[in-house]
């Protein structure tokens, strides 16, 4: 003879619901709560707003952590390994830099002649 459980009373349907709605209701407030995700680390990591000394160079060389729709930067603003800030040509000591530190942003000012600081 077959064994088959009887069908669930009202109560026990209504408690089931609520605890479904409840289980959904944790996940959905969860995920409100949880910080938003910054793809990682790495150069294009979700920060914080630059530090004041950095905003001060990005404004003074018209420059853009994201780059420019329309137009071709002239320089770039790296970090060297040593925590200094260089505007260098981006067409020639962007790559070679990149390598050694990190690349802030890139500018439309034209960089320092050589020689000049």
């Amino acid at each position: 003879m077959p064994h088959r459980l009887p069908p669930p009373s009202r109560t026990m349907r209504a408690v089931l619901l609520a605890l479904r709605a409840g289980a959904l209701s944790l996940a959905v407030l969860a995920g409100l709560w949880a910080p938003p995700y910054d793809g990682g680390g790495g150069p294009f990591a979700v920060t914080a707003d630059p530090p004041s000394g950095v905003q001060r160079m990005l404004d003074r060389h018209d420059c853009s952590t994201t780059g420019f729709a329309d137009e071709v930067p002239a320089s770039a603003l790296v970090r060297s390994p040593d925590g200094h800030l260089r505007l260098v040509a981006y067409d020639r000591g962007l790559f070679t830099l990149a390598r050694a530190g990190s690349v802030v942003a890139v500018c439309l000012d034209e960089p320092p002649r050589r020689g000049k600081r």
